[in-house]
């Protein structure tokens, strides 16, 4: 017989009774959340079906930690929690996950997203340098990633671009007569130092989805709009929901 599991008005599984017993006993899943096998049609509580078990052993602990693809562990493909096409949408899969569900992967920088626009307030440049910050820690996910390259090689362009337009416009200055040729080169420059950084952030944020979907699945969806227009601060906002459910077991709501 096969089981379902509703949670937050969304329904996943199915799941066999050993399933259900196992991610109970894992904490995954807790007791008090509702199921409902194939042939019932009102919701009730996981205890009444499988009943109180045994807390969490030291062994089932470390098998949640590991995070391994295989059947009937946590992190797995289907019929698992985590992963597969019943997780959880929305970045609320967390909800399955207590302590023993996280993965020991690489805790993102821990600094709200609304500190990093306050100081970028008074320093502009910080927006540039806490990029750059949260690239790195990119690249603890996807070592083979190009995207740091690409953003390193859009501010270069930018910056020759920028010293191109100010030695020019001083000698434009001395002779009031020449014809600015200096203003096409300077745009052009800047623009593609523009679409260079775009690739690098474009492809820096199909890393993290690629990361968080697959090595440590929290059905994590990022927005195109929201990288394009505050990437800085939408991904520190991601990445501080992620380092506090490293912390808690708890992952917030997209």
């Amino acid at each position: 017989m096969k089981y379902y599991i509703q949670r937050q008005l969304s329904e996943y599984g199915p799941y066999t009774l050993a399933d259900l017993q196992r991610y109970v006993a894992q904490g995954s899943i807790q007791l008090t959340d509702l199921t409902r096998s194939e042939g019932m049609t009102d919701w009730v509580p996981v205890s009444q079906v499988i009943g109180n078990i045994p807390a969490p052993q030291p062994a089932a602990l470390a098998v949640a930690d590991g995070a391994m693809s295989s059947a009937g562990t946590v992190y797995g493909s289907s019929g698992t929690v985590y992963g597969g096409p019943e997780s959880l949408p929305g970045g609320g899969a967390a909800a399955y996950g207590g302590g023993a569900a996280i993965n020991s992967g690489p805790v993102p920088p821990d600094f709200h997203w609304a500190l990093v626009l306050l100081v970028n307030f008074f320093c502009g440049i910080f927006q540039i340098i806490w990029l750059f910050v949260e690239a790195a820690f990119v690249k603890k996910l996807d070592r083979e990633g190009k995207f740091l390259a690409f953003m390193i090689g859009g501010l270069a362009t930018q910056l020759v671009a920028a010293v191109i337009f100010f030695s020019s416009a001083a000698g434009a200055a001395r002779d009031r007569d020449a014809f600015p040729g200096f203003v096409a080169p300077f745009f052009l420059l800047m623009l593609s130092g523009a679409v260079l950084h775009l690739i690098g952030i474009f492809q820096m944020r199909s890393s993290i989805e690629n990361y968080y979907n697959t090595v440590e699945p929290i059905n994590l969806r990022l927005s195109g709009v929201m990288t394009f227009f505050f990437a800085v601060f939408y991904f520190q906002y991601h990445f501080t929901r992620i380092a506090n459910w490293k912390r808690t077991g708890y992952l917030p709501p997209q």
